[in-house]
């Protein structure tokens, strides 16, 4: 694990810092927390600020923000919106993906939109204890236009990778496919549910 360099100033008052909260999920900016400065006598660093604690003045969580670690944020925002619609099974386990992605869990942000996509089959009509493959083109099948099936086969691509291959998944592809679900959910779930 990375050591991240420097001393912990606990003042009240810290640059103004705007990020997007990883609790609440609004954009805020804050200037109150805590800060990590290295300074110039240690050795081999530049001086400036490493990290910042910053308190978000809407909800009143606490996330870091590393400038040391390339602008790393925990936790991060949550990808994807709310969905109307859904089941609450479905909803659970898209709030567990979301949340997974949210806390850095990449992999596992993938691996749980593949079972999530086996419980949107189930729950669309699909026989219970078939292959992924099997409830893949199920959706496609029944929900997915031709042009359009490709992104449905790139979620089960991704889950493969996942779930049978050594290399994580990266925060970029993680984002790829939790978009890809958000979309996929509300085209089965949120527009039919909408009153015209």
């Amino acid at each position: 694990m990375e050591s991240l360099p420097g001393i912990w100033g606990f003042g009240s008052h810290i640059y103004s810092t705007p990020y997007q909260c990883g609790y609440c999920e609004r954009d805020v900016a804050s200037n109150e927390g805590i800060y990590c400065k290295v300074e110039d006598y240690i050795a081999g660093a530049g001086a400036g600020d490493v990290a910042t604690v910053v308190i978000c003045p809407h909800c009143n969580f606490p996330s870091i923000i590393s400038v040391y670690l390339d602008k790393r944020q925990i936790p991060l925002p949550k990808i994807g919106g709310e969905i109307k619609g859904l089941k609450e099974n479905i909803e659970n386990l898209y709030e567990e993906v979301r949340s997974c992605y949210s806390n850095g869990s990449f992999t596992a942000a993938v691996l749980l939109a593949r079972k999530l996509l086996m419980n949107i089959a189930v729950d669309k009509g699909a026989d219970v204890g078939k292959s992924f493959q099997f409830y893949v083109n199920y959706l496609s099948d029944q929900f997915i236009a031709p042009h359009n099936r490709s992104w449905v086969n790139k979620i089960r691509l991704s889950g493969n990778m996942a779930t049978h291959e050594i290399p994580d998944i990266d925060k970029e592809d993680a984002e790829e496919i939790l978009l890809l679900v958000e979309m996929l959910l509300r085209l089965i779930y949120e527009f039919p549910s909408i009153s015209i």
